[in-house]
């Protein structure tokens, strides 16, 4: 019986040893961010913001997200990013717990008072699709600007999601609203097993 438990214990060393290094574009555990703005909090019926109200969010989807874990572990290994990164902006993209359908298009409003629920999720093809704009972005802002390290190619992608890489001119713009608010989404998904 010992013998079980200990197995079972290293496979679990290996498996937050990998999850802890995954992706080619810099540890979220080492980036700051303030967390959503009061105006996103707002969105979401929250009356706090910043890194209290990214992680309130993250945490209402978790139950949901936890499910497609084995998804997200697969795409992110295709593309090199960071499963809980992936989490954070579907987390972030399913406005008031809508479900996106294609990228930026919510559908399927649940209410009950002010807790949002998934009542379904999207497939694997649709996380694929989410994860390869982010790292078509992440490469227009490593073509641009050569000498950033991996964490700003991180920054200055989430940044360009939802539009292109044209709105990162400079290092003074890699702390956008969806960018702050999926890294601390995602901090919080690593921390409870993404």
């Amino acid at each position: 019986m010992s013998a079980l438990w200990l197995l079972l214990g290293l496979l679990a060393l290996m498996d937050s040893s990998e999850s802890s290094s995954w992706g080619c574009y810099g540890n979220i555990g080492t980036l700051d961010t303030p967390g959503a703005s009061c105006g996103t909090g707002r969105r979401y019926g929250l009356t706090y913001c910043g890194i209290r109200a990214s992680e309130r969010l993250a945490e209402i989807h978790l139950p949901h997200l936890l499910r497609y874990q084995p998804i997200l572990r697969t795409i992110g290994r295709k593309y090199c990013v960071d499963p809980a990164v992936i989490a954070g902006i579907l987390s972030r993209e399913s406005l008031r717990g809508s479900v996106p359908i294609k990228v930026g298009v919510p559908i399927n409003v649940v209410q009950d008072t002010n807790v949002f629920t998934p009542t379904s999720w999207i497939s694997e093809p649709q996380v694929s699709q989410v994860t390869k704009v982010l790292t078509n972005r992440i490469k227009e802002i490593q073509r641009t600007f050569p000498t950033w390290t991996p964490s700003q190619y991180l920054r200055g992608g989430l940044c360009a999601y939802s539009g292109d890489a044209g709105l990162v001119r400079s290092s003074q713009d890699l702390s956008c609203d969806f960018c702050n608010d999926v890294l601390a989404r995602a901090k919080y998904l690593k921390r409870h097993g993404f």
